[in-house]
């Protein structure tokens, strides 16, 4: 079953009452700032545009760290669920002894891998699988953009873990002892390589939210400034250089364009 949301955590629900805040967010299309804006001296236009192109830096940079929290701890969930399997398959093989013949162990561990594979392909965020791949999946990290930084981690593919698995079960006779022996140990590295990739899903969402943190502390800032008495020091001139060079970006004008109109 897809993942889509996560309403029990309450570090995303309150990120997520920011961004449906009107007072602190702004989607592109409601952004009402022009070029006349920087052109005036007015000191209500100045603070009516600077606060407007804030407000929908600091609305795109959460939603952004909101979509990266909910892919981390979506993950790091559904690992923790496959640990389960791995303690299934664990248990019967220490309780082989109950079976007269110890390879009928085979298709009921073959179901617990089945399980598995399909927990973690069940493993999504917004269509994107997260922690199994698929041929045709091109993304093969998390990346997560908020403004100067880059946020990144890489996708395990643990479908493949239970390959290993499935070979030292089904390719050996378990009436053997060691080949028991040798199953455990395969169970016992994966449930070790699982519990490392959990933490650091765990330790990634810790980064975002202290991203997201700053971010929120930082917005607060910038609502105390009056940014049209802060720019009154600026002359007409230097605002309309700031107007010039808005009006070149806005319409995609290569830098050597820009340098020309300003000058």
């Amino acid at each position: 079953m897809e993942i889509g949301s996560i309403n029990s955590t309450n570090s995303i629900q309150n990120l997520n009452n920011l961004n449906n805040n009107s007072n602190v967010a702004l989607n592109k299309t409601q952004l009402k700032y022009s070029i006349d804006d920087f052109k005036s001296n007015s000191s209500e236009a100045l603070t009516v545009s600077r606060s407007s192109i804030l407000k929908s830096e600091f609305s795109q940079d959460i939603q952004s760290i909101n979509d990266g929290i909910a892919k981390s701890q979506i993950s790091q969930t559904s690992i923790d669920k496959l640990q389960d399997f791995m303690k299934n398959i664990q248990n019967k093989l220490e309780n082989n002894q109950n079976y007269e013949n110890k390879n009928d162990l085979k298709q009921e561990i073959n179901q617990e891998l089945r399980n598995f594979n399909q927990q973690a392909f069940d493993t999504k965020y917004k269509e994107e699988n997260l922690i199994a791949s698929r041929y045709n999946d091109e993304k093969e990290s998390i990346q997560i953009s908020s403004s100067n930084n880059l946020f990144s981690i890489d996708k395990p593919n643990v479908a493949n873990f239970t390959n290993d698995i499935f070979d030292v079960v089904n390719n050996n006779d378990l009436n053997n002892p060691q080949n028991v022996e040798n199953a455990l140990n395969k169970v016992t590295n994966t449930s070790k390589q699982l519990q490392e990739l959990s933490g650091q899903f765990v330790d990634f969402s810790k980064q975002l939210q202290a991203d997201a943190k700053n971010k929120i502390i930082e917005q607060n800032y910038n609502q105390t400034i009056d940014f049209g008495r802060e720019s009154s020091n600026f002359s007409k001139a230097n605002i309309n250089i700031n107007a010039g060079y808005l009006a070149a970006s806005q319409a995609n004008v290569i830098q050597e364009q820009s340098v020309r109109l300003l000058s």
